[in-house]
Protein backbone atom coordinates (compact mmCIF):
# COMPACT_ATOMS: atom_id res chain seq x y z
CA UNK A 1 0.00 0.00 0.00
CA UNK A 2 2.55 2.24 0.67
CA UNK A 3 4.54 1.86 -2.24
CA UNK A 4 1.31 2.45 -4.23
CA UNK A 5 0.98 5.60 -2.85
CA UNK A 6 4.37 6.76 -3.24
CA UNK A 7 3.91 5.52 -6.50
CA UNK A 8 1.37 7.75 -7.50
CA UNK A 9 2.75 10.77 -5.21
CA UNK A 10 5.72 10.30 -7.81
CA UNK A 11 3.94 9.88 -10.94
CA UNK A 12 1.57 13.74 -9.61
CA UNK A 13 4.92 15.48 -8.80
CA UNK A 14 7.57 14.46 -11.67
CA UNK A 15 6.10 16.62 -14.18
CA UNK A 16 4.53 19.45 -11.94
CA UNK A 17 5.04 22.40 -14.23
CA UNK A 18 3.19 20.44 -17.20
CA UNK A 19 0.56 19.69 -14.55
CA UNK A 20 0.08 23.52 -13.24
CA UNK A 21 0.46 24.67 -17.17
CA UNK A 22 -2.16 22.56 -18.38
CA UNK A 23 -4.66 23.37 -15.25
CA UNK A 24 -4.27 27.09 -16.09
CA UNK A 25 -4.99 26.57 -19.61
CA UNK A 26 -8.34 24.78 -18.75
CA UNK A 27 -9.40 27.52 -16.67
CA UNK A 28 -8.49 30.21 -19.15
CA UNK A 29 -9.73 27.85 -22.50
CA UNK A 30 -12.67 26.38 -21.10
CA UNK A 31 -14.55 29.83 -20.00
CA UNK A 32 -12.97 31.56 -23.13
CA UNK A 33 -15.16 28.67 -25.60
CA UNK A 34 -18.17 29.09 -23.06
CA UNK A 35 -17.99 33.21 -23.84
CA UNK A 36 -17.32 32.66 -27.29
CA UNK A 37 -20.02 29.80 -27.79
CA UNK A 38 -22.94 31.90 -26.14
CA UNK A 39 -21.77 35.57 -28.10
CA UNK A 40 -21.56 33.61 -31.24
CA UNK A 41 -25.28 31.88 -30.73
CA UNK A 42 -27.05 34.70 -32.19
CA UNK A 43 -24.79 35.15 -35.11
CA UNK A 44 -24.76 31.61 -35.81
CA UNK A 45 -27.62 29.83 -34.78
CA UNK A 46 -25.85 25.96 -35.74
CA UNK A 47 -24.42 24.38 -33.34
CA UNK A 48 -21.93 22.39 -35.10
CA UNK A 49 -20.72 25.80 -37.45
CA UNK A 50 -20.63 28.12 -34.18
CA UNK A 51 -18.42 24.83 -32.40
CA UNK A 52 -16.27 24.73 -35.67
CA UNK A 53 -15.84 28.17 -36.08
CA UNK A 54 -14.16 28.26 -32.07
CA UNK A 55 -12.39 24.86 -32.91
CA UNK A 56 -10.78 27.11 -35.92
CA UNK A 57 -9.89 30.19 -33.91
CA UNK A 58 -8.26 28.08 -31.37
CA UNK A 59 -6.08 26.41 -33.55
CA UNK A 60 -5.28 29.42 -35.75
CA UNK A 61 -4.24 31.01 -31.89
CA UNK A 62 -2.31 28.00 -31.43
CA UNK A 63 -0.68 27.58 -34.41
CA UNK A 64 0.68 31.65 -34.84
CA UNK A 65 2.11 30.95 -31.05
CA UNK A 66 3.59 27.26 -31.81
CA UNK A 67 5.55 28.96 -35.01
CA UNK A 68 6.64 31.77 -33.31
CA UNK A 69 8.13 29.37 -30.78
CA UNK A 70 9.93 27.53 -33.37
CA UNK A 71 11.12 30.64 -34.39
CA UNK A 72 15.58 30.87 -34.31
CA UNK A 73 15.77 27.08 -33.45
CA UNK A 74 17.14 24.09 -35.03
CA UNK A 75 16.06 22.24 -37.79
CA UNK A 76 16.20 18.55 -35.94
CA UNK A 77 14.63 20.26 -33.13
CA UNK A 78 12.00 22.24 -35.62
CA UNK A 79 11.43 18.21 -37.07
CA UNK A 80 10.88 17.08 -33.49
CA UNK A 81 8.10 19.82 -32.44
CA UNK A 82 6.65 19.67 -36.05
CA UNK A 83 6.04 15.97 -35.62
CA UNK A 84 4.32 17.32 -31.81
CA UNK A 85 2.38 19.99 -33.50
CA UNK A 86 0.49 17.42 -35.92
CA UNK A 87 -0.03 15.27 -33.25
CA UNK A 88 -1.66 17.54 -31.26
CA UNK A 89 -3.58 18.87 -33.98
CA UNK A 90 -4.60 15.57 -35.47
CA UNK A 91 -5.43 14.21 -31.60
CA UNK A 92 -7.48 17.15 -30.52
CA UNK A 93 -9.64 17.40 -33.94
CA UNK A 94 -10.34 13.71 -33.33
CA UNK A 95 -11.57 13.79 -29.33
CA UNK A 96 -12.97 16.85 -29.94
CA UNK A 97 -15.82 15.94 -32.19
CA UNK A 98 -15.86 12.51 -30.54
CA UNK A 99 -16.66 14.36 -27.17
CA UNK A 100 -19.53 16.37 -29.44
CA UNK A 101 -20.41 12.95 -31.17
CA UNK A 102 -21.14 10.98 -28.06
CA UNK A 103 -22.61 13.94 -26.23
CA UNK A 104 -25.43 15.53 -28.87
CA UNK A 105 -27.84 13.27 -27.68
CA UNK A 106 -27.47 13.70 -24.37
CA UNK A 107 -27.47 17.32 -24.60
CA UNK A 108 -30.98 17.38 -25.47
CA UNK A 109 -32.15 15.21 -22.01
CA UNK A 110 -33.25 16.27 -19.02
CA UNK A 111 -32.12 13.33 -16.65
CA UNK A 112 -30.73 13.66 -13.66
CA UNK A 113 -27.98 11.26 -14.35
CA UNK A 114 -26.68 13.38 -18.15
CA UNK A 115 -24.47 15.78 -16.38
CA UNK A 116 -22.26 12.43 -14.69
CA UNK A 117 -22.19 10.64 -18.12
CA UNK A 118 -21.29 13.53 -19.77
CA UNK A 119 -18.60 14.01 -17.21
CA UNK A 120 -17.55 10.66 -17.95
CA UNK A 121 -17.12 10.86 -21.39
CA UNK A 122 -15.14 14.33 -21.13
CA UNK A 123 -12.96 12.71 -18.31
CA UNK A 124 -11.96 9.96 -21.00
CA UNK A 125 -11.81 12.06 -24.27
CA UNK A 126 -9.57 14.08 -22.68
CA UNK A 127 -7.37 11.56 -21.02
CA UNK A 128 -7.41 10.46 -24.27
CA UNK A 129 -6.44 13.51 -25.62
CA UNK A 130 -3.36 14.18 -23.40
CA UNK A 131 -1.91 10.47 -24.57
CA UNK A 132 -2.50 10.74 -27.87
CA UNK A 133 -0.05 12.31 -29.34
CA UNK A 134 2.18 10.41 -26.98
CA UNK A 135 1.46 7.75 -28.78
CA UNK A 136 1.30 9.31 -32.41
CA UNK A 137 4.40 10.77 -31.80
CA UNK A 138 5.66 7.35 -30.75
CA UNK A 139 4.08 5.85 -34.37
CA UNK A 140 6.40 8.25 -36.15
CA UNK A 141 8.95 8.04 -34.50
CA UNK A 142 9.13 4.17 -33.93
CA UNK A 143 6.96 2.44 -36.56
CA UNK A 144 9.12 -0.50 -36.65
CA UNK A 145 9.37 -0.92 -33.55
CA UNK A 146 6.57 -3.47 -32.87
CA UNK A 147 2.85 -2.64 -31.20
CA UNK A 148 3.50 -2.44 -27.91
CA UNK A 149 7.32 -0.83 -28.00
CA UNK A 150 5.24 1.66 -30.01
CA UNK A 151 2.76 2.58 -27.21
CA UNK A 152 5.67 2.58 -24.40
CA UNK A 153 8.22 4.38 -26.04
CA UNK A 154 11.73 5.07 -24.76
CA UNK A 155 13.17 2.50 -26.35
CA UNK A 156 16.45 3.32 -25.37
CA UNK A 157 16.03 2.67 -21.98
CA UNK A 158 15.84 -0.12 -19.87
CA UNK A 159 12.22 -2.43 -20.04
CA UNK A 160 11.20 -1.62 -16.42
CA UNK A 161 12.24 2.27 -16.68
CA UNK A 162 10.36 2.24 -19.80
CA UNK A 163 6.99 0.51 -18.06
CA UNK A 164 7.32 2.87 -15.01
CA UNK A 165 7.60 6.27 -17.01
CA UNK A 166 4.39 4.77 -19.52
CA UNK A 167 2.32 3.62 -16.49
CA UNK A 168 2.92 7.27 -14.71
CA UNK A 169 2.00 9.21 -17.61
CA UNK A 170 -1.28 7.23 -17.89
CA UNK A 171 -1.74 8.08 -14.17
CA UNK A 172 -0.47 12.02 -14.69
CA UNK A 173 -2.83 12.08 -17.45
CA UNK A 174 -5.75 11.32 -16.15
CA UNK A 175 -5.23 13.40 -13.08
CA UNK A 176 -4.90 16.22 -15.46
CA UNK A 177 -7.95 14.71 -17.46
CA UNK A 178 -10.38 14.61 -14.06
CA UNK A 179 -9.18 18.19 -13.25
CA UNK A 180 -9.96 19.39 -16.78
CA UNK A 181 -13.34 18.09 -16.52
CA UNK A 182 -14.36 19.31 -13.15
CA UNK A 183 -13.49 22.71 -14.58
CA UNK A 184 -15.77 22.09 -17.32
CA UNK A 185 -18.52 20.98 -15.12
CA UNK A 186 -17.90 24.29 -12.74
CA UNK A 187 -17.85 26.44 -16.63
CA UNK A 188 -21.48 24.68 -17.35
CA UNK A 189 -22.89 25.04 -14.13
CA UNK A 190 -21.91 28.58 -13.70
CA UNK A 191 -23.56 28.98 -17.19
CA UNK A 192 -26.54 27.16 -16.05
CA UNK A 193 -27.21 29.21 -12.87
CA UNK A 194 -26.96 32.84 -15.09
CA UNK A 195 -29.57 31.03 -17.44
CA UNK A 196 -31.88 30.40 -14.63
CA UNK A 197 -31.10 33.82 -12.42
CA UNK A 198 -32.01 35.36 -16.35
CA UNK A 199 -34.89 33.33 -16.79
CA UNK A 200 -36.26 33.92 -13.12
CA UNK A 201 -35.24 37.63 -14.00
CA UNK A 202 -37.50 38.04 -17.22
CA UNK A 203 -40.44 35.65 -15.88
CA UNK A 204 -40.77 38.38 -12.77
CA UNK A 205 -40.36 41.13 -15.04
CA UNK A 206 -43.25 39.42 -17.58
CA UNK A 207 -45.23 38.80 -14.30
CA UNK A 208 -44.56 42.66 -13.12
CA UNK A 209 -45.91 43.14 -16.92
CA UNK A 210 -48.89 41.41 -16.96
CA UNK A 211 -50.08 42.49 -13.59
CA UNK A 212 -49.44 46.48 -14.45
CA UNK A 213 -51.47 45.64 -17.64
CA UNK A 214 -54.34 43.55 -16.10
CA UNK A 215 -53.92 47.03 -13.31
CA UNK A 216 -54.38 49.58 -16.56
CA UNK A 217 -57.03 47.32 -18.10
CA UNK A 218 -59.05 47.13 -14.84
CA UNK A 219 -58.42 51.19 -14.24
CA UNK A 220 -59.99 51.69 -18.23
CA UNK A 221 -63.05 49.68 -17.40
CA UNK A 222 -63.69 51.20 -13.91
CA UNK A 223 -63.33 54.69 -15.72
CA UNK A 224 -66.07 53.67 -18.42
CA UNK A 225 -68.72 51.94 -16.20
CA UNK A 226 -69.12 54.36 -13.37
CA UNK A 227 -69.80 57.03 -16.22
CA UNK A 228 -72.50 54.99 -17.96
CA UNK A 229 -74.05 53.96 -14.13
CA UNK A 230 -74.48 57.77 -13.89
CA UNK A 231 -76.37 58.21 -17.07
CA UNK A 232 -78.28 55.12 -16.29
CA UNK A 233 -79.20 55.83 -13.02
CA UNK A 234 -80.55 59.12 -13.78
CA UNK A 235 -82.88 57.63 -16.23
CA UNK A 236 -84.24 55.20 -13.61
CA UNK A 237 -84.85 57.95 -11.37
CA UNK A 238 -87.13 59.88 -13.77
CA UNK A 239 -88.81 56.97 -15.29
CA UNK A 240 -89.52 55.67 -11.90
CA UNK A 241 -92.05 58.37 -11.39
CA UNK A 242 -93.82 57.40 -14.58
CA UNK A 243 -93.72 54.10 -15.74
CA UNK A 244 -92.93 51.83 -13.53
CA UNK A 245 -92.84 48.95 -16.30
CA UNK A 246 -89.55 50.46 -18.17
CA UNK A 247 -87.89 51.19 -14.72
CA UNK A 248 -87.77 47.55 -13.93
CA UNK A 249 -86.84 46.79 -17.24
CA UNK A 250 -84.50 48.76 -16.97
CA UNK A 251 -83.25 47.95 -14.13
CA UNK A 252 -82.88 43.98 -14.82
CA UNK A 253 -80.83 45.20 -18.52
CA UNK A 254 -78.44 47.10 -16.21
CA UNK A 255 -77.90 44.31 -13.50
CA UNK A 256 -76.98 41.83 -16.59
CA UNK A 257 -74.65 44.60 -17.94
CA UNK A 258 -73.19 45.20 -14.75
CA UNK A 259 -72.97 41.48 -14.17
CA UNK A 260 -70.80 40.89 -17.23
CA UNK A 261 -68.80 44.43 -16.34
CA UNK A 262 -67.77 42.40 -13.15
CA UNK A 263 -67.46 38.88 -14.03
CA UNK A 264 -65.24 36.89 -11.37
CA UNK A 265 -62.29 35.91 -13.88
CA UNK A 266 -61.78 39.48 -14.97
CA UNK A 267 -60.53 37.86 -18.39
CA UNK A 268 -59.19 40.85 -20.69
CA UNK A 269 -60.23 39.00 -23.65
CA UNK A 270 -63.75 37.67 -24.27
CA UNK A 271 -65.66 36.05 -26.47
CA UNK A 272 -66.84 38.12 -29.88
CA UNK A 273 -70.12 36.59 -29.36
CA UNK A 274 -70.23 37.56 -25.14
CA UNK A 275 -69.56 41.14 -26.45
CA UNK A 276 -71.84 42.14 -28.52
CA UNK A 277 -74.56 40.90 -26.36
CA UNK A 278 -72.94 42.85 -23.81
CA UNK A 279 -73.92 45.88 -26.49
CA UNK A 280 -76.81 44.70 -27.06
CA UNK A 281 -78.34 44.96 -23.16
CA UNK A 282 -76.34 48.07 -23.50
CA UNK A 283 -78.33 49.29 -26.24
CA UNK A 284 -81.85 47.94 -24.81
CA UNK A 285 -80.87 50.36 -21.79
CA UNK A 286 -80.38 53.34 -23.76
CA UNK A 287 -83.68 52.37 -25.88
CA UNK A 288 -85.54 52.51 -22.65
CA UNK A 289 -84.27 56.21 -22.03
CA UNK A 290 -84.53 57.11 -25.79
CA UNK A 291 -87.74 54.91 -27.20
CA UNK A 292 -88.15 55.60 -30.79
CA UNK A 293 -85.18 58.02 -31.51
CA UNK A 294 -83.11 54.88 -31.19
CA UNK A 295 -83.10 51.82 -33.22
CA UNK A 296 -80.02 49.27 -33.74
CA UNK A 297 -79.23 46.41 -35.52
CA UNK A 298 -76.05 44.26 -34.67
CA UNK A 299 -74.45 41.73 -37.43
CA UNK A 300 -72.09 39.36 -36.83
CA UNK A 301 -70.84 37.32 -39.28
CA UNK A 302 -71.27 33.12 -38.60
CA UNK A 303 -67.95 31.57 -37.57
CA UNK A 304 -66.82 34.39 -35.59
CA UNK A 305 -68.88 33.83 -32.39
CA UNK A 306 -65.94 32.42 -30.17
CA UNK A 307 -63.09 34.97 -31.87
CA UNK A 308 -61.56 36.24 -28.85
CA UNK A 309 -61.40 40.42 -28.57
CA UNK A 310 -60.73 42.78 -25.68
CA UNK A 311 -63.48 43.54 -23.11
CA UNK A 312 -64.99 46.14 -23.44
CA UNK A 313 -64.01 47.41 -26.89
CA UNK A 314 -66.89 48.73 -28.35
CA UNK A 315 -69.00 49.73 -25.66
CA UNK A 316 -66.98 53.02 -25.54
CA UNK A 317 -67.79 53.86 -29.29
CA UNK A 318 -71.38 52.91 -28.72
CA UNK A 319 -71.57 54.98 -26.02
CA UNK A 320 -70.00 57.86 -28.45
CA UNK A 321 -72.63 57.00 -30.89
CA UNK A 322 -75.55 57.07 -28.51
CA UNK A 323 -74.01 60.57 -26.63
CA UNK A 324 -73.33 62.78 -29.91
CA UNK A 325 -75.60 61.07 -32.26
CA UNK A 326 -78.42 62.91 -31.10
CA UNK A 327 -77.12 66.01 -30.89
CA UNK A 328 -78.38 68.57 -33.68
CA UNK A 329 -81.63 68.20 -35.88
CA UNK A 330 -81.07 64.14 -36.01
CA UNK A 331 -84.70 63.38 -34.83
CA UNK A 332 -83.89 59.07 -35.24
CA UNK A 333 -80.46 57.73 -34.64
CA UNK A 334 -79.73 54.43 -36.57
CA UNK A 335 -76.70 52.37 -34.91
CA UNK A 336 -75.08 49.27 -36.90
CA UNK A 337 -72.56 47.28 -34.93
CA UNK A 338 -70.99 44.73 -37.66
CA UNK A 339 -68.17 42.09 -37.17
CA UNK A 340 -66.10 40.53 -40.25
CA UNK A 341 -63.27 38.77 -41.59
CA UNK A 342 -61.62 41.72 -43.83
CA UNK A 343 -58.52 38.60 -45.35
CA UNK A 344 -56.46 37.92 -42.27
CA UNK A 345 -58.21 40.60 -39.65
CA UNK A 346 -61.09 40.68 -37.52
CA UNK A 347 -63.01 44.00 -38.46
CA UNK A 348 -65.13 46.00 -35.92
CA UNK A 349 -67.31 48.92 -36.79
CA UNK A 350 -69.96 50.90 -35.29
CA UNK A 351 -72.10 53.20 -37.83
CA UNK A 352 -74.28 55.75 -37.04
CA UNK A 353 -76.52 58.62 -39.43
CA UNK A 354 -75.50 60.83 -36.42
CA UNK A 355 -73.75 64.49 -37.26
CA UNK A 356 -70.27 63.29 -39.02
CA UNK A 357 -66.88 63.67 -37.57
CA UNK A 358 -65.21 67.18 -36.98
CA UNK A 359 -62.21 68.08 -39.31
CA UNK A 360 -60.47 68.93 -36.08
CA UNK A 361 -61.59 66.06 -34.20
CA UNK A 362 -59.82 65.15 -31.29
CA UNK A 363 -60.49 62.21 -29.68
CA UNK A 364 -62.47 61.61 -26.27
CA UNK A 365 -62.15 59.33 -23.36
CA UNK A 366 -63.88 56.98 -24.74
CA UNK A 367 -61.69 56.67 -28.15
CA UNK A 368 -58.29 57.10 -26.14
CA UNK A 369 -59.56 54.16 -24.05
CA UNK A 370 -59.88 51.72 -27.04
CA UNK A 371 -56.14 52.34 -28.34
CA UNK A 372 -55.17 52.22 -24.59
CA UNK A 373 -56.66 48.42 -24.59
CA UNK A 374 -55.33 47.49 -28.06
CA UNK A 375 -52.26 48.77 -27.61
CA UNK A 376 -51.81 46.94 -24.51
CA UNK A 377 -53.18 43.55 -25.07
CA UNK A 378 -52.46 43.42 -29.53
CA UNK A 379 -49.35 45.93 -29.65
CA UNK A 380 -48.55 47.06 -33.37
CA UNK A 381 -51.52 43.90 -34.14
CA UNK A 382 -54.35 46.71 -35.40
CA UNK A 383 -55.85 49.76 -36.53
CA UNK A 384 -58.36 52.24 -35.84
CA UNK A 385 -59.42 54.54 -38.55
CA UNK A 386 -62.42 56.84 -38.69
CA UNK A 387 -64.77 58.00 -41.71
CA UNK A 388 -67.65 60.38 -42.87
CA UNK A 389 -68.28 58.72 -46.33
CA UNK A 390 -69.77 56.29 -47.03
CA UNK A 391 -71.08 56.27 -44.10
CA UNK A 392 -70.20 57.53 -40.30
CA UNK A 393 -68.24 54.53 -38.51
CA UNK A 394 -64.98 53.95 -36.59
CA UNK A 395 -63.38 50.81 -37.84
CA UNK A 396 -61.16 48.86 -35.88
CA UNK A 397 -58.56 46.02 -37.13
CA UNK A 398 -57.38 43.62 -35.30
CA UNK A 399 -55.00 40.57 -36.56
CA UNK A 400 -56.34 37.22 -35.83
Amino acid sequence: MNDLLAFLKDSLVYDIEDLMMVVFLCLVVFPAYYWLNIRLSGIIPSVFLRRTTIALVALTVFSIYFFIYLFGRSIEVRKFDLRNYLSIVICSFTCFNLYYLFTYRLAKSNQSWVPAIRFFIMFLVFWIFLLSPLWLGNVMKNSKQGYINIIVGNNHLPEAVRMSSFVKNVVFYAVIALLASSIDVGCRYVIKLQKYQKKEKELETIKMKEQLTKAQLEALHAKVNPHFLYNALNSIAGLALTDGTKTRKMAVSLSKFFRYSINQEQNNLVALKEELAMIETYLEIEKIRFDDRLNYEIIIQPGLEQLKIPRFILQPLVENSVKHGLKGSINELFIRIQAQLNGSKLALSVEDNGLPFATDFEPGYGLKSVYDKLDLLFPEKYEVALFNNPVKQVKILIET
